[in-house]
C-alpha cells in the first residue's frame, strides 16, 4: 500500500517537496502534528531537555500548545524540510533555541509499516555545521547536509483595532463573577463596571501594550492587559481581555475576561520570547 493511501481525501499541502496533507481550514479539529507523526510518550520532555530553560506551565502544557500551534504554522506555510525520498523531515520548532542560542528542530524519520501518520518523531536536534546524522536501525549513519534548513513561521497579525472595542459588560459580568470577584471583591456590580471600563479605555489608549496571539482555531487576535489594582504595568495584570470581532462585522467586542495565565499560552505561541508576559505566568 502506497503512502498516501493513508490520507485522508480533503488534502491540501506541505513541506518543500510538494507532498500531499490534509489542510486544517478543512477539518478545524484535526491536529496536525499528531497526524504528521508518533509522538510517543515524554516526547515534550524530551524537548524541555533540549531548550533554554523557561516556565512552562503544569506539566508543561504552554510547551505542547506552542509545538502544536507552530507546526500547523509551519505546514499552512510550506515550511517543513522533507527528504527528496522522504526518509525523514525536519521542523523549525517555533523561536525555541538551546541555552547557547542554537536552534531545535524537530527530526522525523519515515514510518516504514502501513498504519499512519506517515513519520515518526524521533527528538528535537540541532544542525551543528549544517548537518544532519541521518540512521534507521541495522544501517549505517549517513552525514547529510541540509543547505537550507526550515526556518519559523511567520505571523500574519491582524491591524490593531481602530475603535475602542466595546465592552459586552452584562455577558462578562453574567459569566465571568466569581472571577471578578475574586480580584474586586465586595463591590457593587455599578462599580465594577466603571472600573472595568474605564481599565480597558486605558489599556486600549497604551496600545504599545497590547499583544498579539494564536487561538486553538488558527486565527489570531489581540489581547488588552488590565491593571486595576496596581498602578504598576510592570505588576501581572488583573486580567487579560481577548479583542474579537463582532457578530456583525462591524468593530471589535470584550465578550469576556481572562486570568493572565490563561492568555499566556496563546500569546506565548506568536512572541519570541516571554519577555513582555512573564508576569501573566501567576496563578496557574
Amino acid at each position: 500500500m502506497a503512502l498516501m493511501d493513508h490520507f485522508p481525501s480533503n488534502i491540501g499541502s506541505f513541506g518543500n517537496h510538494g507532498t500531499n496533507w490534509p489542510d486544517r481550514d478543512d477539518e478545524p479539529d484535526y491536529d496536525a502534528l499528531s497526524g504528521f507523526a508518533h509522538l510517543g510518550r515524554g516526547w515534550v520532555d524530551g524537548l524541555l531537555d533540549r531548550i533554554a530553560p523557561e516556565v512552562w506551565g503544569p506539566d508543561s502544557k504552554w510547551l505542547e500548545t506552542y509545538c502544536h500551534a507552530n507546526f500547523t504554522l509551519a505546514m499552512r506555510q510550506d515550511l517543513l524540510h522533507v527528504d527528496t525520498q522522504m526518509r525523514f523531515a525536519l521542523w523549525r520548532v517555533g523561536s525555541l533555541a538551546t541555552a547557547d542560542g542554537r536552534p531545535v528542530y524537530g527530526y522525523f524519520v519515515r514510518n516504514a509499516g502501513i498504519t499512519p501518520p506517515p513519520y515518526f518523531l524521533v527528538g528535537f536536534i540541532t544542525l551543528d555545521d549544517g548537518i544532519l546524522r541521518y540512521q534507521v536501525p541495522g544501517a549505517v549513519c549517513e552525514l547529510i547536509r541540509i543547505d537550507s534548513p526550515p526556518v519559523s513561521p511567520a505571523h500574519f497579525v491582524p491591524p490593531f483595532p481602530p475603535l475602542l472595542p466595546s465592552t459586552m459588560w452584562q455577558h462578562v459580568l453574567e459569566t465571568r463573577r466569581e472571577r471578578i470577584a475574586a480580584r474586586l471583591p465586595k463591590l457593587p456590580d455599578y462599580s465594577l463596571r466603571y472600573l472595568i471600563t474605564g481599565a480597558v479605555g486605558a489599556a486600549y489608549r497604551a496600545r504599545s501594550r497590547a499583544v498579539p496571539g494564536l487561538r486553538r482555531d488558527g486565527t489570531y487576535q489581540w489581547f488588552l492587559p488590565i491593571h486595576i489594582t496596581s498602578a504598576s504595568t510592570n505588576d501581572a495584570p488583573d486580567f487579560i481581555a481577548p479583542v474579537t470581532i463582532a457578530d456583525d462585522g462591524q468593530g471589535h467586542v470584550i465578550r469576556t475576561l481572562l486570568e493572565p495565565h490563561m492568555a499566556y499560552q496563546m500569546v506565548r505561541v506568536t512572541d519570541a520570547d516571554d519577555a513582555r508576559i512573564r508576569s501573566w505566568r501567576g496563578g496557574a
